[in-house]
């Protein structure tokens, strides 16, 4: 998933965050903020602090099952989780209505439905694999499709190239699981075999027959190999499972989670694969491993036969030949892969056997790797169905490599967003801004009108040099003398004749000092003018108010 904070913020909801722990990790630490985890895959939860190095105070918003695992394998203090189950309604603190579904991807995985205080409704998908059905189930979320109501829809990309088109889900979790069963048919024919020759008298021409033949004509004894992440694909794991009439062999780390996804299998019967798995390796054929122990895909699939084969080898169970299966979206991302997705060799472990001895007559291992397209992400296909089904006014991608990717998978789904919608959208966009701009400007134009009076901004200003009133001239040097930014326009003689008059009329002030307080008057109105005060107001104000300064 994009760290770009567009994909984790929902926008209209200020302290709502998703999967932003890395995005947005120095809001944990700021009381009141709502942070969802959509599901407990790395690239998810990556800038979650372990156990007690998370110290809050933001709570975590999450899915029964995901809780669960925050608590047994994220060792979070159960204080700081809050679990919501499907479908169940719950407010954050600025009153924004949030809904989680099942995301049909990993057990515990939810898409987040937002409806917000000011009534706009979103949907962020986290990691989905889109199931056309259940997608309509989900009441909120068809409400608003069906009323035209759903704003954004933030979209997980991760096959968003129409190269990226694979078997629906059903299918190819039936051709893995067919596959594995058709496989370990001939282990269960040996298993009888040996049971029959149990009673059966040992005669010594037999055993030297046994010891005489060659690799070629010894039964063929399979170990099947599942590629699989800490959690998801247990959708194959069961049915290879029911197929093949066989328990799984999973390790103790991937035996614990299992434990904590259990409670999933209300919605999903494969949840509870843990009933069919076992931690002793010798009781099963079929063994998961982690992802890439069988091979690597980027940047093109390269099957990893010796480690295969050493694997097989270690077990000690007379394996002389192993199937390892590799199930992910990428098997049909290139010509190549396509071409080279069956990858099989002939291992000879005296080569690559270190320590430890290898049964001269049974150290030729026929390793296979299949590279199957199958994948918990939805397709390209998929994609293109979702956001035609929720039409809604906008995309936000969340998995793209950079903008110039960003703006192409946008494109791609254009077609199908509801245009007309968006387009209304838009013009009421430009019209606020419109507005906006003209109120901007409409004070823009007061506050340059408007003085900014401040008593250390009027000690600040530099006054010109104010000449002796003499009859007959101006009281500034030159008419020309200016003021910061304006032109100083003085007070006319007629003016601050008329204003002599009736000072010494009214106050019965003499003429010297009538004088005195005109080059006083002159000085205030150049104050005033540097202030942003129009000239003549400023003259006439202190004309009409005898010297009193008004805004």
């Amino acid at each position: 998933m994009n760290q770009s904070e567009k994909c984790h913020r929902i926008q209209g909801c200020k302290r709502l965050y998703i999967d932003a722990f890395r995005a947005f990790k120095p809001l944990l630490e700021v009381e009141g903020n709502t942070f969802i985890l959509t599901h407990y895959h790395a690239d998810h939860w990556a800038g979650l602090p372990r156990g007690k190095s998370y110290i809050g105070p933001c709570k975590i918003h999450c899915t029964p099952v995901t809780g669960n695992l925050l608590r047994e394998i994220h060792k979070l203090d159960n204080a700081f989780i809050v679990e919501h189950a499907y479908g169940s309604t719950w407010n954050d603190c600025d009153g924004n209505n949030i809904t989680f579904y099942d995301a049909n991807h990993c057990p515990g995985a939810a898409i987040v439905f937002v409806a917000t205080r000011e009534g706009q409704k979103h949907l962020h998908t986290g990691d989905m694999r889109y199931h056309d059905e259940k997608f309509r189930s989900y009441p909120l979320l068809s409400e608003a499709i069906q009323n035209r109501e759903l704003d954004i829809l933030y979209l997980d990309t991760t096959y968003a190239k129409p190269k990226h088109c694979f078997a629906p889900q059903d299918e190819a979790i039936e051709m893995i699981a067919s596959q594995v069963g058709e496989l370990l048919n001939s282990n269960q024919d040996i298993v009888s075999e040996k049971k029959q020759s149990f009673f059966q008298p040992k005669t010594k021409a037999k055993v030297k027959e046994i010891a005489s033949s060659d690799v070629a004509q010894a039964p063929v004894r399979t170990l099947v190999l599942l590629s699989c992440y800490s959690i998801g694909k247990e959708k194959v794991l069961w049915n290879s499972a029911l197929q093949s009439k066989q328990l799984v062999f999973v390790n103790k780390t991937k035996h614990r989670m299992l434990q904590c996804i259990k409670a999933h299998q209300d919605v999903e019967a494969s949840s509870g694969i843990i009933d069919r798995c076992t931690l002793d390796p010798k009781k099963s054929d079929i063994h998961v491993i982690t992802m890439g122990t069988a091979g690597s895909l980027h940047p093109f699939f390269q099957p990893n036969f010796e480690e295969c084969a050493l694997y097989a080898h270690r077990l000690n169970k007379g394996y002389n030949k192993v199937v390892a299966f590799l199930p992910t979206g990428w098997a049909n991302s290139s010509k190549y892969n396509r071409e080279n997705g069956v990858a099989k060799k002939i291992v000879d472990l005296k080569e690559i056997v270190k320590k430890g001895k290898v049964n001269g007559n049974n150290h030729m291992m026929d390793v296979e790797v299949r590279c199957v397209a199958y994948s918990e992400h939805s397709s390209y296909n998929e994609l293109r169905a979702c956001v035609e089904y929720t039409r809604p006014k906008q995309i936000i991608p969340t998995v793209f490599s950079g903008e110039k990717d960003y703006a192409a998978i946008e494109k791609r789904f254009q077609d199908l967003v509801d245009s007309q919608r968006a387009k209304q959208a838009f013009i009421s966009k430009i019209s606020g801004i419109g507005v906006k701009r003209k109120a901007a400007a409409i004070m823009k134009k007061q506050k340059i009108s408007r003085p900014q009076y401040s008593t250390k901004a009027v000690s600040k200003v530099q006054m010109p040099q104010i000449m002796p009133y003499k009859k007959g001239r101006s009281n500034l040097q030159n008419k020309e003398d200016k003021v910061p930014h304006q032109k100083l326009n003085a007070p006319t003689m007629s003016a601050a004749k008329v204003h002599e008059e009736s000072l010494v009329e009214k106050c019965g002030m003499s003429k010297q000092n009538v004088r005195q307080k005109t080059i006083a008057d002159d000085a205030k109105v150049a104050m005033m003018v540097s202030m942003g005060f129009n000239p003549s107001r400023s003259s006439e104000s202190l004309i009409a108010k005898s010297n009193n300064l008004e805004e």
